[in-house]
């Protein structure tokens, strides 16, 4: 009875461990990444009315039936839910997890909830000034509202407003997910500025 209770006392607090244990991806630089050598022209022309997903599915703009603002609600309430299942189902694979160190050293990585399981972040900072800052990111796993939230807080610090200069897009061959099925990025390029309108 006593090594069953010790047993499940000590089965308690490893699961108790385990649910506290803060998720910590492993950092990358950009070598070898898909936005190695990229810089905010490098998709073509930004848009900061248009934005085109390769996957029409991750476009909840296009919605039918609702209005603008309903579909952008919408957006964002899925978008929501899928990164709080994606950051729990995620936790297990923290080894695999990818975060661009550049995130990190500006100390952006809490504005940013979706785990990577590929071999590359879904979010890295392309460059940086005191008046601006360049993001790209995996338009599917981080929309263009967390980019922005994350310039925002960048600009913040240095007293200054935020304006968004818009976003280009490019469709990189399918990759597989993790049950096998082909996934369909969308690669991004969010350019922002640090500067009165």
């Amino acid at each position: 009875m006593i090594r069953r209770t010790t047993t499940l006392a000590l089965g308690g607090l490893l699961l108790a461990g385990c649910a506290t244990t803060a998720f910590k991806p492993t950092e990358v630089s950009p070598f070898g990444t898909p936005y190695a050598g990229l810089n905010e022209n490098s998709y073509g022309p930004r848009s900061a009315t248009q934005f085109r997903f390769c996957d029409p599915q991750d476009d909840y703009a296009a919605t039918q039936n609702l209005s603008p603002d309903a579909r952008a609600k919408l957006g964002e309430m899925t978008h929501s839910v899928a990164a709080s299942v994606t950051s729990v189902v995620g936790v297990p694979l923290q080894g695999m997890t990818k975060i661009d160190s550049s995130i990190v050293d500006l100390g952006l990585a809490g504005f940013f909830r979706i785990p990577s399981d590929s071999n590359h972040p879904t979010v890295a900072v392309l460059s940086r000034s005191e008046d601006s800052i360049v993001f790209w990111h995996s338009a599917k796993m981080v929309r263009i509202g967390e980019v922005t939230t994350a310039a925002q807080a960048y600009c913040s610090k240095r007293s200054k407003p935020l304006l968004y200069r818009g976003s280009a897009s490019r469709c990189p061959p399918a990759e597989r997910g993790l049950s096998g099925m082909p996934v369909i990025h969308t690669y991004a390029i969010s350019a922002f500025a640090c500067a009165a309108r």
